[in-house]
């Protein structure tokens, strides 16, 4: 059967239609394409790799290990890609800051550092042409510090006469004399004061301070010792003991800040990493499950999208795995990562053992309170900072806006038993903080929070007003698991760290972040930079 003319002539007409359509479908692709990339920039949605062609270098984990090993390998004319578990760069640098008090930063995590030891971290900083200024808190405790121990109330000052401690006579004396008598009294050092055997001989990392402390200690001595100091992580029966002396100076350190907030840090190395080559990729909202080498001797990288809204990262299991490629891998991950990551060059005993037992995990925990005026001040007990045996353990008097006269009230910087805290959280109604549900407060914990400052003001529980915001972080969940790490006792801290660098010697696969820094610098960002100068030099 043949068609008539205007039949054909129609199927040519609609023909003509559909291929016009098809063309306008493609170059709207094309350009809704260009406006995602020009969206994106150099910060690719991974869609999976050919796996042929890969990295030089993948870093895993955009904290402040993952972020600054990128930017000193980002001249080198290398390929590198960067995975970030969250959308967020900065692991425990976070930074936020409260509506209406916009020249506050609110440090949920690392907030200052030591020029004087911490030259790494003076010096990128600068490099970075961040604004440095002082941390006008400096390390809190000291001589301004008020103390709530035993249900009394002192000064610094009057801890040698009123701390209510059956102490021996020979140790009520003032605090950092009595921190110096027992280094000096019951160590012998080595000629360079580097190394310590206790008074029969045992080498300081095989013992714990508790266990040291306790071994030439009268009870109350050291209970005092530990409920008087800022920070009691390091008391524990699973920390290793000193390994080196403190110096007997009195001067005090110079303690800084980025103006910008200490994300900033991370930040700006990711932006300048990206910035040097068109070749560097950087990925949020990765997940690294799996690395499996190829019988080439490359790797492949297995990853879980994430996604993360209002701060909590969730993986997407519905979304298959992504398969990336790298020559070489370098891990700026903590050690719970570590610990869930399929890798067989983490499967050999040792090094089993090492992530399991040779640190400690320290999972210490900060709160912020926001108020329309700094009401704390015109207390009887105020005090810069303020160190008490309820959980809030420590407490500053963070800071006042110079811009709207709003005060931010640090009620808590803990580093011991947060299951309180955490438990307070599940309960109650969400109260105004930040938009970040991963580090919102309820009614119910911010409550149990004025209670405890009641007791360290030595007030009334109606006389602590409800804040305008509030947050707190507790550094205990997945993928970070903690705020910093203490050795163990029985750990040689240079052969682990030595052999973690490195875990498998036929593996181009290394770990960058702090977990395992021997110099013990953990609690700091300089650890880390530390622990990527080290893997380096296996690079060059």
């Amino acid at each position: 059967m043949t068609m008539s003319r205007p039949v054909v002539a129609g199927f040519v007409l609609l023909a003509m239609l559909l291929v016009g359509c098809v063309v306008a479908i493609a170059v709207l692709a094309v350009r809704l394409n260009d406006k995602t990339n020009e969206t994106l920039g150099k910060e690719k949605a991974g869609t999976g790799a050919d796996l042929s062609d890969c990295d030089d270098i993948a870093v895993i984990g955009a904290g402040i290990t993952g972020s600054y090993a990128a930017w000193r390998l980002r001249h080198r004319n290398l390929k590198i890609a960067l995975y970030e578990y969250s959308n967020r760069i900065g692991g425990r640098c976070f930074t936020v800051r409260f509506p209406g008090i916009p020249d506050v930063n609110i440090e949920m995590g690392a907030m200052r550092y030591l020029p004087a030891y911490h030259a790494l971290v003076n010096n990128t900083v600068h490099d970075l042409e961040l604004d440095v200024v002082d941390f006008e808190l400096g390390l809190g405790s000291g001589e301004g510090s008020r103390y709530y121990l035993r249900g009394k109330h002192m000064t610094y000052d009057e801890l040698v006469t009123e701390a209510p401690y059956n102490l021996p006579p020979e140790n009520r004396v003032d605090l950092r004399t009595l921190y110096w008598n027992v280094l000096k009294n019951f160590t012998i050092s080595s000629p360079n004061e580097t190394d310590l055997k206790s008074l029969d001989g045992v080498d300081l990392y095989e013992q714990s301070r508790a266990l040291y402390y306790n071994k030439y200690l009268d009870t109350e001595t050291f209970q005092f010792l530990k409920d008087s100091a800022s920070f009691i992580s390091g008391y524990g029966t699973r920390v290793s003991a000193f390994r080196s002396l403190l110096r007997g100076s009195s001067a005090p350190l110079a303690v800084k800040t980025v103006k910008g907030g200490f994300q900033t840090i991370p930040q700006r190395l990711v932006e300048q990493f990206l910035r040097v080559s068109d070749k560097h990729k950087f990925f949020r909202n990765h997940h690294l499950k799996a690395i499996n080498r190829q019988s080439n001797g490359n790797y492949v990288l297995t990853f879980q999208v994430t996604e993360t809204k209002a701060g909590i990262t969730t993986e997407i299991k519905s979304r298959p795995f992504m398969k990336m490629c790298a020559k070489k891998v370098l891990l700026g991950i903590p050690r719970i990562a570590l610990e869930h990551l399929d890798w067989e060059g983490l499967r050999q005993e040792t090094v089993l053992d090492y992530i399991k037992n040779a640190v400690s995990d320290v999972q210490a925990a900060k709160m912020y309170f926001g108020y329309d005026n700094a009401w704390w001040r015109n207390l009887d007990k105020a005090a810069s900072h303020a160190v008490s045996m309820t959980p809030l353990r420590q407490t500053y008097d963070f800071a006042v806006s110079k811009t709207t006269s709003k005060g931010i009230l640090n009620p808590s910087y803990n580093d011991g038993d947060n299951r309180i805290w955490r438990e307070a959280m599940k309960s109650g109604e969400r109260v105004p903080g930040v938009g970040d549900h991963s580090i919102a407060m309820t009614n119910v914990s911010v409550y149990l929070a004025r209670k405890y400052l009641a007791e360290v003001f030595n007030i009334t529980l109606d006389d602590v007003p409800e804040p305008s915001f509030a947050v707190m972080s507790i550094w205990d969940q997945y993928p970070i698991g903690t705020a910093w790490y203490l050795w163990a006792p029985g750990y040689k801290r240079a052969e682990v760290e030595s052999r973690m660098i490195k875990p498998s010697a036929n593996d181009d696969v290394y770990i960058t972040s702090n977990v395992f820094s021997s110099t013990g610098r953990s609690g700091w960002i300089q650890g880390g930079m530390e622990m990527v100068e080290k893997v380096l030099k296996h690079l060059e």
